[in-house]
């Protein structure tokens, strides 16, 4: 009996002793006296039995959260305390699922690692150009971020967070770009693709995701990521067509490109960009070295016909440049082989007269096209140098055609723009 009484007396005595040790650790906490909290709750966890209760783990949580904010630390050893401080709140929520002391205090503590990782660390790295560590420490919010959400826990004043916080997402994804860290860069931004984040400051992922994808050759992901950020940002509709033109033409010699474009012109045929690309394809094309010894008159007939419809979609000054320019250098190729021809056979008149009566037709149908060039002009406030070019190109072979026409009160209109113009 008296063996008992002893051994009771004894166990009493060690709970007493592991309870003065964690109120001494609650004390500093409390006191936020954080050197002496911190060697408190170490000492007290490195009991085995301790460590299989879930309070200390709290306190140690609480402890280290109020070291890592020492001014004196860098970033880099304020975060791996706060990553300490985070890791004990887990195994606390491990060993009590139910978390009163977490729950009491309105999670208080999580929620200020989350902001502690997010806009006190990550942010000042970001800001100091250290994109490595500002990224590990977006990460980790992210982390807090994700746990909190999956215990369905409420802050002060109620406050729950959303499934996503895609601001901190994007933040994350950029720190990674930054840190040329691109796998991971990827990892964030489908993170907010995923989730079909629609506003305008997010399409940045979607972009950078086709972009990655295209330069992956990863055709399955480039065609999913382009019909959803067609979908979800029909605004950049130019965007995503001339990326879907790039992967689709990218590495394809001339004739076989033409293919390409034809295909995607009639999944698009609302679309100014396609046309328009294919017709300066064309033309390049037209008039290179390759085509001097070859037969470039099927490629001469389909230019005109894939920039008409280019300018039915949008009569822009580029389009109506680029077709009034071909016409009026086509009709001067006509002419000049209308003028080779020499002999006096009848066949060969006839094939003489043809091609003139071609050549002054295509100079006519060029008069059109450059006075639209300079009609627009006329209404742009604020012509870039391209344009200018384009204009003063415009009336140059506006002078020219009527030159030829002989037509010299036109001519001479059109000589004064020009000289206006220099």
């Amino acid at each position: 009996m008296k063996k008992l009484s002893f051994f009771a007396a004894t166990i009493l005595i060690v709970n007493v002793a592991f309870a003065q040790s964690l109120d001494e650790v609650k004390k500093y906490v409390l006191l936020r006296q954080t050197k002496p909290a911190k060697e408190a709750v170490d000492k007290y966890l490195a009991i085995e039995k301790n460590a299989l209760k879930p309070d200390g783990w709290y306190y140690k949580g609480y402890a280290y959260d109020l070291t890592s904010k020492d001014s004196a630390l860098s970033i880099t050893a304020a975060s791996a305390i706060k990553t300490e401080a985070f890791n004990a709140l887990e195994k606390y929520f491990q060993l009590d699922p139910k978390a009163p002391l977490s729950l009491d205090e309105n999670n208080s503590l999580l929620f200020d690692l989350y902001v502690g990782f997010s806009s006190d660390l990550g942010v000042k790295a970001y800001t100091q150009k250290n994109y490595e560590v500002a990224f590990e420490n977006f990460k980790k919010a992210v982390e807090v971020h994700d746990f909190i959400y999956s215990k369905n826990l409420v802050g002060a004043n109620k406050y729950k967070f959303n499934g996503i916080d895609t601001t901190l997402i994007l933040y994350t994804a950029i720190a990674a770009n930054d840190a040329k860290k691109k796998e991971d860069a990827v990892i964030f931004y489908k993170k907010l693709v995923d989730a079909n984040v629609a506003d305008t400051q997010y399409v940045d992922a979607y972009q950078y995701l086709a972009d990655y994808y295209k330069t992956k050759k990863d055709s399955v992901g480039f065609i999913g990521i382009i019909e959803k950020g067609k979908k979800l940002y029909p605004k950049n509709i130019d965007y995503w067509t001339a990326l879907e033109i790039e992967q689709a033409t990218e590495g394809v010699e001339k004739p076989a490109i033409f293919g390409k474009y034809d295909a995607l012109m009639a999944k698009y045929p609302d679309n100014y960009i396609l046309p328009f690309n294919y017709s300066v394809e064309l033309y390049r094309y037209i008039y290179s070295d390759e085509m001097k010894t070859a037969n470039a008159n099927p490629y001469k007939e389909k230019l005109p016909e894939i920039l008409k419809q280019a300018i039915a979609v949008k009569s822009t000054p580029e389009a109506n440049f680029l077709m009034a320019n071909f016409l009026y250098n086509n009709s001067i190729d006509i002419s000049e082989d209308a003028r080779k021809i020499k002999g006096p056979k009848p066949s060969d008149l006839k094939t003489k007269k043809e091609l003139e009566a071609n050549s002054a037709k295509q100079m006519n149908d060029a008069i059109p096209y450059a006075e639209k060039v300079v009609s627009l002009f006329a209404d742009n406030a604020k012509p870039k140098g391209s344009e200018k070019v384009n204009y003063r190109q415009a009336l140059v072979i506006l002078k020219n055609i009527y030159d030829v026409k002989k037509d010299a009160v036109k001519s001479a209109a059109y000589d004064k723009k020009i000289k206006e113009t220099q």
